[in-house]
């Protein structure tokens, strides 16, 4: 994949769940890029198409609640309950897209109470 095609991902990924990416940094071969959820909560992803090294990171209250990434193709998970530890289960090296990663970060923010389910049709004002 090149980086156009990381970021064009990462846009669509970023609109399924109405949210902005921010571009930090990039070359030709790499970018990093922020996707803010609350002023709380951030996902920040990395992606090196030379190197094939991708980061997502779901980052709360200035620190790490959950990862996905993969050095040199090799895909590996860091747990909400344990972000600290290397899961290189099955389901722990599966390979994400952004969007994979988002479905998954959205689904664990909800679980754990920290984001509150959206309501599809349904108006709050």
């Amino acid at each position: 994949m090149s980086v156009e095609e990381f970021l064009v991902a990462l846009e669509l990924a970023a609109q399924k769940y109405a949210l902005n990416v921010q571009l930090l940094a990039g070359t030709r071969n790499s970018v990093k890029a922020k996707i803010d959820i609350n002023g709380s909560l951030a996902i920040q992803c990395y992606y090196n198409q030379n190197s094939k090294t991708t980061n997502f990171v779901l980052i709360g209250w200035s620190r790490r609640l959950y990862k996905r990434d993969s050095v040199g193709g090799t895909w590996h998970r860091h747990s909400f309950e344990d972000p600290d530890a290397h899961d290189a289960s099955p389901g722990g090296s599966i390979p994400v897209e952004p969007e994979q990663f988002l479905d998954e970060t959205f689904e664990i923010l909800i679980r754990e109470g920290l984001i509150a389910p959206v309501v599809p049709g349904r108006d709050d004002s």
